[in-house]
Formats: C-alpha cells, sequence, structure tokens
C-alpha cells in the first residue's frame, strides 16, 4: 500500500471513529429523562421531565415537562441547547433567560446538575433515565419506527345510543382539509390539544384524543364549571317560579340583610350573573367553612358600583351556588346529579368540594363526551331526549351577549360570546370579523373550551393542558374560525 492511500485511509479512519463518538455521545445524552429533585419549582409540580433529541438538521434540542401526580402539568421551553462533549455537559437556556446546566454520568445514566436563574440562584436538578411510559408525555400519539406520526380517519365508535355518530366526510367534500386541521393539531399550533370533538347536524362525527387520553379519561374543564352552574340556576330558578333576574340577591339570603350597604343593596342577581357585581379581588379567610361561605362573598368590599363594570370573579359563580342551595337544600352537585347529569347520561364525574363546599367557579372533572352532551342540549334549546330539562326560555337569555368582557369577547349569564362585531387579536385573520358566525362558549382555564355555533348546528370541545402564560389556551377560538368552520362551508 502506498503512502498517499494509507494517509487516505487514515484519515477516513479517523473521521469514521470521530463520527462515532460524537454519535455515542449525543445518544449518551439523548432520550427521555425524569427528575430525581424538584426544588424552585413550587408546590404544583412534583417532577420534571425532559425530552432531549434531535431535529431534522441534527441540532440538538429539548423540551420540559413540569409535571403533577405524573401528569403533564405545564411546558418548560428552552430556547437553546448546547452540548460539550468533553466536558459531557449540556446547557439548556429558557425562555424565562434561566440555563439548566447538567453533566452526563454514562455510566451510571445520570444527569446531574442545577437550574442557574438570573437572580445567581442555583436550583439542584438531577434527573435519571425514564421508562418507555413517559413517552407519551411527549408526543400526540406514539411516532413510528422511522419517528413519523401518521394520522388517519376513524368514524367514532357508537358507545351511547343517545349520541349518534357519522363519518365526518359526509359532511365535508374536502378530505384532504380533515387531515391538514389534524396535522397542525399534531404539530401544536393551536396549544397541546389532548381532546377535540366536533358535533354537526346532531351527529358526533370527529373524536380524537391525545398523549394517552382516551374517552375514558375524565378532564379537569376548570371555569367551564361556571357555564354549568347557570344551567342549574336555570332550573332551580324555574322550579320555583322565580326566574326575573333583576331582584336583589339578598333576596335570597334574608339572614345576612344585616351585610346590606346602600351600594351592596343594589346589586340584583343579573350583575351577579354577569359578573358585574362589583365585588373586589380581596381575599377573604382561608376557610370560610360552610356555614359562612356566603358571609364571606357578600362582606366582600366593593371595588366598583353594580353593573358599572365587568369583573371577572369566582365570587359571583360562589354566590350563584349558593342561590342554588338556598333554593334547592342542595349542594351543586348533589342537585346537578339529579336534575341534569342522570338525565344526560353523565355517571363518571368529579366535583371537588373545598372545606366541605362545592365551588361552582371550577373544580368540576369529566370526561369530553359529556361536555358534548351538554353542549347538544343546549343548542337544542335544552330539549335532551324528548325532556326540556333546561328551560327553554332560560337557554335563550342566558346565552345571549349581555355585557362587554372585552374588545375579543362579550358575556352572557356565565357564557362567553362572540361575534363578527368583536376584535381578532390572532395575526391575519381570514374570517374573523368579516364572515365570523355568532359563537357562544364555556371557557376553562388551559384549553377547556366548549365551543357552540348555533346557525351552523355545531359543537365543539377541547381539552388541553395549556397552562403557560402565552395565550396558547386560546388558540383553540381562531383554530375554530379559521380552520373547523371554512372545512364545513365549502362548495
Amino acid at each position: 500500500m502506498n503512502k498517499p492511500t494509507v494517509f487516505l485511509a487514515a484519515v477516513l479512519i479517523i473521521i469514521f471513529l470521530n463520527s462515532c463518538f460524537h454519535n455515542r455521545t449525543f445518544t449518551g445524552v439523548e432520550g427521555l429523562w425524569i427528575s430525581e429533585t424538584t426544588s424552585g419549582f413550587g408546590t404544583g409540580v412534583h417532577k420534571v421531565a425532559l425530552l432531549i433529541g434531535r431535529d431534522s438538521t441534527k441540532t440538538l434540542t429539548a423540551r420540559g415537562f413540569f409535571l403533577k401526580n405524573d401528569k403533564f402539568r405545564m411546558e418548560w421551553k428552552f430556547v437553546h441547547v448546547q452540548y460539550d462533549s468533553i466536558a459531557r455537559r449540556i446547557s439548556m437556556l429558557d425562555s424565562d433567560s434561566d440555563t439548566l446546566i447538567c453533566s452526563l454520568d454514562a455510566e451510571n445514566q445520570r444527569l446531574q446538575g442545577a437550574l442557574h436563574t438570573q437572580n445567581q440562584t442555583k436550583e439542584p436538578l438531577n434527573f435519571m433515565r425514564a421508562g418507555s411510559n413517559l413517552r407519551i408525555l411527549c408526543y400526540p400519539w406514539i411516532p413510528d419506527r422511522n419517528g413519523r406520526i401518521v394520522y388517519r380517519y376513524n368514524r367514532p365508535e357508537p358507545c351511547d345510543e343517545s349520541l349518534q355518530t357519522d363519518s365526518i366526510f359526509k359532511f365535508v367534500k374536502d378530505s384532504t382539509a380533515v387531515y391538514n386541521l389534524m396535522d397542525k393539531i399534531m404539530n401544536h399550533e393551536f396549544g397541546r390539544l389532548e381532546s377535540i370533538l366536533i358535533i354537526k347536524d346532531q351527529k358526533l362525527l370527529l373524536e380524537e384524543y391525545f398523549y394517552g387520553y382516551n374517552r375514558t379519561t375524565p378532564h379537569r374543564i376548570n371555569s367551564c364549571t361556571k357555564s354549568i352552574t347557570s344551567l342549574l340556576l336555570g332550573i332551580a330558578l324555574d322550579r320555583k317560579k322565580r326566574m326575573k333576574t333583576d331582584q336583589s340577591v339578598f333576596n335570597f339570603f334574608p339572614q345576612y340583610d344585616s351585610l346590606k350597604t346602600p351600594e351592596k343593596e343594589r346589586i340584583t342577581l343579573k350583575h351577579v350573573l354577569t359578573m358585574t357585581a362589583g365585588f373586589s379581588d380581596e381575599e377573604g379567610p382561608e376557610d370560610p367553612g360552610p356555614d359562612n361561605f356566603i358571609q364571606y362573598i357578600l362582606d366582600s368590599p366593593m371595588e366598583t358600583n353594580p353593573g358599572e363594570k365587568f369583573r371577572y370573579s369566582g365570587k359571583c359563580t360562589n354566590l350563584l351556588g349558593g342561590i342554588i342551595y338556598h333554593l334547592e337544600s342542595k349542594q351543586a352537585d348533589e342537585f346537578a346529579q339529579e336534575v341534569l347529569f342522570n338525565k344526560l347520561g353523565i355517571s363518571d364525574f368529579n366535583w371537588e368540594k373545598e372545606n366541605g363546599v362545592v365551588p361552582c367557579d371550577a373544580g368540576l372533572e369529566m370526561v369530553p363526551r359529556d361536555m358534548a352532551k351538554i353542549g347538544l342540549m343546549v343548542i337544542n334549546n335544552g330539549i335532551w331526549n324528548g325532556e326540556q330539562i333546561v328551560p327553554k326560555e332560560w337557554i335563550v337569555i342566558s346565552t345571549k351577549p349581555v355585557v362587554a368582557e372585552s374588545a375579543f369577547f362579550d358575556y352572557g349569564y356565565q357564557w362567553w360570546y362572540r361575534s363578527k362585531r368583536n376584535k381578532c387579536w390572532w395575526d391575519d385573520p381570514v374570517h374573523g370579523g368579516t364572515t365570523e358566525h355568532d359563537m357562544f362558549l364555556a371557557l376553562g382555564a388551559g384549553g377547556q373550551y366548549l365551543m357552540i355555533i348555533k346557525d351552523l348546528n355545531m359543537v365543539i370541545v377541547t381539552t388541553a393542558s395549556d397552562y403557560n402564560n402565552d395565550g396558547t389556551a386560546h388558540q383553540k377560538v381562531p383554530m375554530v374560525i379559521e380552520e373547523i368552520v371554512p372545512i364545513f362551508e365549502q362548495d
């Protein structure tokens, strides 16, 4: 073998070994990790998961996931990742300009390091290899061997006689549009959706679940609970023949007449329903207890005059829960089961209690199909299986816009409302603001949405875990306006 050949062979060997070394070191740091320590992340986080990999350009990337009870709570977003293969140290800069720096202990399969915050503190944060069962946290569906996620539409399975299903392609001419929508959902263009259901003309046409969720998995619906409380109040008022909403709220609580002031005496039921009662956001005692709960709310200081300004307030909704209790001698969960849930075939729900009181501003947990049933009943003016469950009069007045919440939404009786009169907050609106259909909504933090478009006979349900304070949760609205509705309007 001559010298040039030997030299060329040596160069190729070096390149090969160098490539193997870098692949081996990247392989050593890539993969799914779970934290051993969680200091510095607050009481709502139990563990942290990391997914380290490479994108299509072979650039190293990292995604973080805050977990509570081994369930996804919030994403930890990293904007830059760098790996020093000699020191075996990875640095991950997050969107808050804090840096997670960890050293790789390949022998023991550990990442040992700390979070370096801008105020110069160092919070220890060590990781060990995670089991494959946690992969479902990272992907809407588990990728195939080639790392691809391929969507195939399936007609929803009929598993409840009261909720009929059909193929979406009987209602949609362009099948490509449906697949494009699903691609955008799985690429996180509308946040981290964990379910989406579409009902059109009384038929469930699309039902998809992601990140390990399925039709039997209950989901917290957060402030969607408020809209359900409104339905329950309408039932209770009708049963007691007290549907007038211009009456003083103190009419329901004569035992608290001593708390009346000239200002508070003007608070009507309508003010409470529309969150214009004027209560301040000032917190009261940590544990008012079931006997003092209503007193604590009525005794709250006033921030504005009744009817003067919309102020989103859980106090108002919890006061409605007190009215339900006054009228029915039952807390909201028991009353809901009797007059609403049982009639709709809703059995798998949980409504948490706080200090013996059922909070009506949040706390309800149910499966997405049951959210869809509620939407279907509402779009049918309160009728389910031929029975009037909620008075039609209440459905009509409670889902109309009464006050302006902002330039983007109006508000009814614990229902949000949006029409083409409202502004669009998203970039480059195509349909919003010009041909947009009127929509009323139940909205829950993190992307729990029940959206009803009456003139299209359409109900859309989403559940999600978009708890980052970046506006992602609200992307479900433009998703419906700009992506879903046009699919059904194509000629």
